[in-house]
């Protein structure tokens, strides 16, 4: 094994223990009462504000600048963002430092959209390993919320001696994350490529994103990322609700809330393991729309019943993220040339945003339609997620130019067969 083989595989085994460590966001349980506890309520909401907002403007230029620049560096400034961000909101005080701190944190989570799951497969790539790519990224996947989890746990237990304690570790474990990605090694990926100005390179990867080959999986991941976070925004006042109908005191609704995140994580890292094992075609899109419909099913009983066992099944809400992430990731991956792949990924992750964004207030005005404005936007939701699962269900799967069954007895002929960062695209057959 050549020196920069063995430094391509040193990628593939630390990148999991990258996303343990900078995913360990221990704030995320408490980070609102923290704001609301330092700052005025209006102030908490200008800051939630800073973030969408920075956010969005980042996301592709610095998937962009990953294209042009190299995927290593882009991750190097995306932890050392996200270490920054965190060291403010630990000593700050004022709204401006917590203002700074918002525009840090978002340029570090735009820095990394994308550009990880790059690395990934351009390292696994260049072994000539592209094939293990959906089983190892679940397994990433799978350290990522497994470290939600545990965060979630232990910052819950550090907030109980003062909130702002939380981010004091997610400094470290991004410091950590930091210094894992300097010592991993930048893919070569197809030589001779590079990114054009950001204008024309912009306009090719939306062509793209429309074409045949990707629409499917550009709308699944859109309509995903709306279906995966109206449970995750509404469960918390969910759960509050169904405690209260059971005669649990709010003081356990906190602790419990926690223990649920916790659960909802653990579930999801054990679902990781099955997107690997998805070798056909036709099994590929059924389990991709199950994913959908697991999220439906849990929104329309979200929105008719208010139970325990419905908040019992929320903890299977990640489900769906475990098993579709790797598989999507997987047929994009070989279809997007190296000079190409961060921009398509962080566009995509962008218009999940704008989708979402205009969900929330789709659902602002359903929620004034019933006395329980929790009902009503659940119930706006429900309607919402047909709609989705519908259009998913329409929209024409890219089968390859020679789709084989899980009925016959050979592997699938995916897209992964035919990269595009080596070959011309083909028509689809």
């Amino acid at each position: 094994m050549t020196e920069r083989n063995e430094a391509l595989t040193a990628n593939i085994a630390r990148y999991p223990w990258y996303l343990f460590f900078r995913d360990g966001y221990f704030w995320g349980p408490v980070f609102f009462l923290y704001f609301s506890s330092v700052l005025s309520l209006s102030e908490a909401l200008h800051l939630e504000a800073v973030y969408y907002v920075t956010v969005a403007a980042a996301e592709v230029p610095s998937g962009y600048l990953a294209d042009r620049f190299g995927r290593r560096r882009t991750l190097m400034c995306s932890s050392g963002c996200l270490g920054l961000a965190y060291l403010l909101f630990l000593t700050g005080h004022t709204f401006w430092q917590f203002a700074a701190a918002q525009l840090f944190l978002a340029a570090g989570f735009a820095s990394a959209s994308g550009t990880d799951t790059a690395l990934h497969y351009e390292s696994l790539k260049d072994l000539g390993r592209e094939a293990q790519y959906a089983s190892l990224e679940g397994r990433a996947l799978k350290y990522s919320l497994l470290a939600g989890g545990g965060a979630a746990l232990l910052g819950g237990l550090a907030a109980a001696g003062h909130l702002r304690w939380v981010y004091g570790l997610s400094c470290a474990t991004a410091m950590i994350s930091l210094g894992i990605v300097m010592t991993m090694t930048e893919p070569e990926g197809a030589k001779g490529k590079v990114a054009a100005p950001f204008g024309p390179q912009l306009r090719h990867v939306l062509r793209k994103a429309r074409g045949p080959r990707l629409r499917f999986f550009t709308l699944y991941a859109l309509a995903m990322t709306v279906l995966l976070h109206i449970p995750y925004e509404f469960y918390q006042p969910y759960l509050k609700q169904a405690l209260a109908w059971s005669g649990v005191g709010p003081s356990l609704v906190p602790p419990l809330s926690g223990m649920h995140l916790a659960l909802t994580m653990v579930l999801g890292a054990f679902m990781t393991r099955f997107a690997g094992r998805i070798h056909h075609r036709c099994v590929v899109r059924r389990t991709l729309l199950a994913c959908a419909l697991l999220q439906v099913v849990l929104i329309g009983a979200m929105a008719l019943v208010v139970h325990p066992l419905v908040a019992l099944m929320l903890v299977g809400r990640t489900a769906s993220r475990a098993v579709s992430t790797p598989l999507v990731n997987a047929e994009l991956a070989p279809l997007l040339g190296r000079h190409e792949r961060s921009t398509y990924f962080s566009l995509q992750s962008l218009l999940g945003r704008l989708a979402y964004g205009g969900a929330l207030v789709m659902l602002s005005l359903g929620s004034g339609l019933f006395s329980d404005a929790l009902h009503g936007a659940l119930v706006c939701g429900l309607v919402l997620a047909l709609f989705l699962f519908g259009g998913l269900f329409l929209v024409p799967f890219p089968w390859g130019e020679h789709p084989v069954c899980c009925r016959g007895g050979e592997h699938r002929a995916s897209s992964v067969a035919h990269p595009a960062g080596d070959v011309h695209e083909k028509p689809l057959g």
